[in-house]
């Protein structure tokens, strides 16, 4: 007995002390533990020791009117007590001062016997600090890390954001503040010294500006202020304000006084649609003015017009150049160009003058320098109507001159002359230099594998121009895609100008040329030899993104590195033939003893190169995509071989990482097929193959028929039907998808033309729109004619475009858009879900509905989250003030999920399916 009492004192003092351990770890951790009896509805709240310390019943009142919870939070507390929300939940509250709180709950929940006993045992946690500490570490990725000011991308983030969202009655104002001459500070104290020079001027511009204002680093010593809600007087006192007081600031190197030039624009009330760019550009004219006059000053943008004038003058004298490429990003311009034109000469040529047009220039001139022989020349010039050429004849030049020129590249590889500061060339460079009554000058360098190869002048001849870091920068990086490029055709084009001493090679990986490849396997085929070979077609899928994160010059040596380990992998073997086409395309002839044993070969040493390369470029994904036809006897051409190869190398687009595929049977017929189909086009359309289906769009309320979607069917001749997956990629691929799109949109129109004739109910119908639609100014234009030909309201047809489309090129959906609100068309954004589903994209979209993808919702309704969070997506779009429509209803469960998720329309197959239009009115029409 005396044992027994012992032993139970042993283990009172056991517990005990565990009961100390726990106090211990939930005081340090700031952990609270809490039960919730779910059938009780009763909270009970222990301390650290396990004791009550407060008891609530019926608690999900109690939370509903808990005035410390912050409203918004509310349902998110009730809702984890519910079960309804799974993991931990955050919750902000206020204590008895006044300060936000954050409250972390989380919980597991319990069941013991029976229904009753059913419980949450959980914890609180105060996560505040945890936050603080998160909200500091993102503020700082948000700062310039020299001067804490807002960072180039965020502050233009931030402006623009302010600039779509403001109200109209506010005015607003943007200055640019440049420190005139700085590189001499740097120069002459040291960066050292210049850094403190602009962490000072860093200070002084949030002294002198509201808290409100943006302020954000450019770049270099050029800061960007926006200042909100400013009349235009203050924003003349703020700007004379901030030129005196930078030049009362003192630095420990007396005989350093800082004076800064200033250019402001003006945002007056009830004017909006303006952008970052648009301000930057005016506030940045007038930078160049106040420079122009001596620096030190100030100068005013003298209109908003400033930007606009560009804007027209491109597009009335120049109405052969798309207009999207006078707007969009140039860089981004000078990719699509090359990669769209076939020819090189069309694209440089296209690509000089929009650049010309932009930024108002007189002449641009692509230089080809021979350093050995002291001599230049043009490769290529654009000039506008009022500049004269030049460099008609070679120049030359001295090893003095061109080391000066050499040595004043910035850190762009660009330097910008003016015709009255030429002291430090001799004169005939001087001559050599300003040609044609240049005024300004800004050359930007070329290099070919490391070497220079010469300079593109971009040149204006009216008056001096002042060029900014930012378009510095910019034509740094035009000049290298221009240099790039330049140095793949004449590669490719080596053996006609006779400019290798080899001229059956490639002169960046040293494999023979595409055309003596071709010639090669053009005997090998066609005199019979080829009996067991396959042609095997490689490239590295978006090798242009490798070329923008590593540069160009990583991107060359990465090909010669796959040329060497493909030739190593090949080596001592007879028949082989391997040469690189274009760019970071390859062709390879080789034999194989069948084709199964071709494709693995491929796949080894493509996935051996890819491993090597991940080690050395961790943070780019490189995807090798090989396509393979084995030569047969029926074949007639090297092309022939060639083409099946690369058809089965597009059909890999988006695969693994090194990826082969097989031109097969299934291959040749699908290539044959949508060879029929491209090629039938014209007679289909001629003779109305292209058949009208129309889904019918159901009331969940009530069953009733509501609306359509128009979808076409291609009925041939034969009677063979073909659904649109089959033909809309290649006619949306060619461009004749906008023509059958006016051909449905027309039918459709008739259609509703009739229904009016009758008598009918009308129904409004949408229409699919290819994202190509979107790019031409006169889509609206010509839904007008139509809807005018038949005399049909615009209200009763709604235009669809895809939300993928609409992500990659908002900016044009975005007007095709607002021109369809203002001619009274109905818009829909299709298929959210199923690609980016980014709300705050497509938030500000003027779209009318939102039509839900199936895939979305057939994701969400496998589990409670899923359907919780269906039911969420569908609140919030609704919130916005977008119609919804879900798409693809299977079944009678569908449905009803969708009905108690607040969806009031709907269309799938449980519904119906597309149907003839005969079938439709039938249905919808039975009276006749």
């Amino acid at each position: 007995m005396c044992n027994s009492g012992k032993d139970r004192q042993e283990q009172f003092l056991a517990d005990d002390e565990k009961l100390e351990k726990i106090a211990a770890v939930l005081k340090n951790t700031g952990i609270s533990v809490f039960e919730y009896y779910l059938k009780e509805d009763r909270f009970v709240l222990y301390d650290e020791r396990l004791k009550t310390v407060e008891e609530v019943s019926q608690y999900l009142s109690y939370l509903e009117a808990d005035p410390k919870i912050y409203p918004e939070d509310r349902w998110k507390a009730i809702s984890f007590f519910q079960g309804g929300v799974r993991g931990p939940a955050e919750i902000r509250v206020m204590d008895e001062n006044g300060s936000l709180l954050r409250k972390r709950l989380d919980a597991t929940q319990i069941s013991g016997y029976g229904a009753a006993s059913r419980r949450l045992i959980g914890s609180i946690k105060d996560v505040t600090a945890e936050k603080k500490r998160e909200e500091v570490l993102e503020e700082q990725a948000r700062r310039d890390s020299l001067t804490r000011l807002y960072n180039q991308f965020f502050g233009k983030e931030l402006i623009n954001y302010y600039l779509s969202s403001k109200n109209p009655y506010d005015s607003c104002g943007m200055m640019v503040v440049d420190i005139d001459y700085f590189k001499n500070v740097n120069d002459k104290y040291g960066h050292l010294f210049g850094n403190t020079a602009l962490i000072e001027l860093a200070h002084l511009l949030e002294m002198v500006f509201d808290s409100g204002d943006i302020i954000m680093r450019a770049g270099g010593d050029e800061f960007v202020v926006l200042l909100k809600n400013i009349s235009h007087s203050v924003l003349v006192r703020k700007a004379m304000q901030l030129v005196k007081a930078v030049r009362k600031l003192t630095f420990s190197e007396n005989d350093y006084a800082m004076t800064c030039s200033l250019g402001v624009c003006y945002l007056p009330e009830n004017v909006s649609g303006y952008t970052y760019d648009q301000l930057f550009s005016n506030a940045d004219w007038a930078l160049y003015q106040a420079k122009a006059n001596g620096r030190n000053r100030y100068v005013f943008c003298d209109t908003l017009q400033r930007f606009e004038i560009v804007q027209k003058e491109g597009n009335i004298s120049h109405p052969e150049i798309d207009a999207r490429y006078l707007q969009n990003d140039i860089v981004a311009t000078a990719f699509e160009i090359f990669e769209k034109m076939n020819s090189f000469d069309a694209a440089i040529e296209l690509l000089l003058e929009v650049i010309g047009v932009r930024y108002q220039l007189d002449r641009i001139t692509i230089i080809r320098t021979d350093i050995k022989a002291k001599t230049t020349g043009r490769q290529y010039q654009w000039t506008s109507a009022r500049a004269p050429e030049v460099l008609q004849k070679p120049g030359s030049f001295t090893k003095e001159d061109f080391l000066t020129l050499f040595h004043s590249y910035d850190e762009y590889g660009t330097t910008v002359l003016q015709y009255d500061n030429l002291e430090m060339y001799s004169e005939d460079a001087a001559n050599l230099l300003m040609q044609g009554e240049a005024k300004t000058v800004l050359y930007a360098a070329m290099y070919c594998e490391g070497q220079y190869t010469g300079a593109i002048s971009y040149v204006v001849c009216e008056n001096k121009r002042y060029w900014s870091k930012d378009d510095r920068s910019r034509f740094g990086e035009l000049t290298k895609i221009i240099s790039a490029h330049l140095a793949k055709n004449q590669a490719m084009n080596a053996c006609q100008r006779g400019l290798l001493s080899f001229p059956n090679y490639d002169p960046l990986t040293g494999l023979i040329s595409f055309d003596r490849f071709r010639e090669e396997v053009e005997r090998m085929i066609v005199g019979g030899y080829a009996t067991s070979h396959v042609v095997v077609y490689s490239d590295f899928e978006n090798f242009k993104y490798f070329n923008q994160r590593c540069g160009y010059t990583m991107g060359d040596l990465l090909l010669k590195e796959y040329s060497s380990h493909v030739i190593d992998s090949l080596e001592c073997e007879a028949d082989v033939y391997f040469t690189r086409i274009v760019a970071d395309q390859f062709l390879m002839f080789m034999p194989c003893r069948d084709e199964e044993e071709a494709a693995e070969r491929v796949r080894v040493f493509n996935a051996e190169f890819i491993r090597r390369q991940s080690l050395r470029f961790p943070e780019v994904r490189l995807r090798l995509r090989s396509g393979i036809y084995y030569v047969k006897p029926g074949c007639t051409s090297a092309s022939a071989a060639i083409d099946a190869a690369n058809y089965a190398r597009k059909e890999l687009a988006g695969r693994a990482d090194c990826a082969v595929r097989l031109y097969d049977e299934e291959l040749g017929r699908k290539q044959a097929e949508e060879n029929e189909i491209l090629n039938s086009f014209d007679t289909a359309l001629r003779q109305r193959q292209f058949q009208i289906y129309l889904q019918p769009r159901f009331s969940l309320a009530d069953l009733s028929v509501v609306g359509a979607e128009a979808v076409v069917r291609w009925i041939k001749a034969d009677g063979t039907i073909l659904h649109p997956e089959s033909f809309i990629p290649l006619y949306e691929n060619n461009g004749r998808i906008v023509e059958l799109d006016y051909y449905v949109f027309e039918q459709v129109v008739a259609f509703q033309a009739k229904n009016g004739r009758l008598g009918r109910a009308q129904l409004p119908i949408s229409v699919n729109a290819s994202i190509l639609h979107a790019r031409d100014d006169s889509t609206v234009k010509k839904y007008l004619q139509i809807l005018n030909k038949y005399g049909v309201d615009p209200s009763l047809l709604e235009i669809e475009l895809t939300e993928t489309a609409t992500v990659s090129y908002y900016d044009n959906v975005k007007k095709l858009f607002e021109r369809l609100r203002k001619v009274h068309m109905m818009t829909s954004l299709d298929d959210f879900g199923a690609g980016y589903s980014v709300l705050n994209t497509v938030i500000d979209i003027p779209v009318n509905t939102v039509k839900i993808d199936r895939a979305f919702i057939m994701n969400c309704e496998s589990s409670d989250r899923g359907i919780y969070f269906l039911q969420q997506v569908i609140a919030m779009v609704k919130g916005l003030g977008y119609h919804v429509v879900c798409e693809g209803v299977e079944t009678q469960e569908q449905a009803g999920i969708l009905r108690d998720a607040g969806c009031e329309e709907a269309q799938g197959y449980w519904f119906a399916r597309p149907m003839p239009i005969e079938q439709y009115e039938k249905m919808v029409y039975p009276e006749g």
